[in-house]
């Protein structure tokens, strides 16, 4: 008898069809969250990103106005450039939370706030090699290199939602500052900033870890066992008397 091509089958053949075919072991890999815990965790995101921005602005003004008693063209550089890069974080973050255009794109807001970050990131944690030149008071370049490590990774942790927003300001933090202490040639003070750094890089690390995770479980990954034509195919020839089966129903 001759086997119908596989279009030509009704409902029930095909459903005889999928009972019978193996199913596949599921590959070991990690699979990536799903869609509804990314968003839930961009949405995290914003929220906290308020506090971050604020951190840093408040800090900043304090930075440049102790700096700046001694070194006010340093400081008033070093703060054009911050302010900048923080209007335009602070401008993405109020028009994704006031439900502008970018709100129906989270996933490009992500990728652009992340972006723009970076820049903030970097500028916030030069305090210490901008602010204060070489042969400066060690009670200026002390205070704004603990400032700026600390408040780096304060603002790093409030970005915690997403581990390459993170990343952006938390890389610069451990950085910048440990380089600058390298610069004063002072090594009890680069062996306590290189220490501290790495303890804020595996703080800010082991919460994204936490968070993605918590985001995961809350919003399990919904999946079907698909199955193609070439399967259906396969099977429809080790199952000889299937359409007969089928028609007796």
């Amino acid at each position: 008898m001759a086997r119908k091509p596989l279009d030509q089958k009704d409902v029930r053949e095909l459903q005889h069809l999928a009972q019978e075919l193996p199913i596949k072991p599921r590959s070991n890999r990690r699979q990536s969250p799903s869609r509804a815990a990314m968003l839930e965790l961009i949405d995290i995101l914003s929220r906290w990103s308020t506090t971050g921005l604020a951190l840093i602005g408040g800090l900043s003004i304090y930075l440049a106005l102790t700096a700046g008693r001694v070194y006010p063209a340093r400081a008033a550089c070093w703060a054009l450039l911050l302010i900048s890069a923080l209007w335009v974080c602070r401008n993405l973050l109020s028009q994704f939370r006031s439900g502008g255009t970018s709100a129906g794109h989270p996933f490009h807001w992500r990728a652009s706030y992340t972006s723009c970050l970076s820049v903030l990131g970097v500028v916030f944690a030069s305090a210490p090699i901008l602010l204060t030149p070489v042969g400066a008071p060690a009670s200026i370049f002390l205070q704004v290199t603990a400032i700026g490590l600390v408040g780096g990774f304060a603002a790093a942790i409030a970005h915690s939602a997403h581990l390459t927003t993170t990343f952006a300001i938390a890389v610069p933090t451990a950085i910048l500052p440990l380089l600058s202490a390298i610069r004063a040639g002072d090594t009890a003070l680069t062996t306590v900033v290189g220490a501290l750094s790495a303890m804020g890089l595996a703080i800010s690390y082991g919460l994204c870890r936490v968070i993605a995770s918590d985001a995961a479980k809350r919003n399990p990954r919904t999946s079907l066992q698909r199955r193609s034509s070439a399967d259906f195919e396969e099977i429809a020839h080790k199952l000889p008397s299937t359409s007969s089966t089928a028609r007796a129903l």
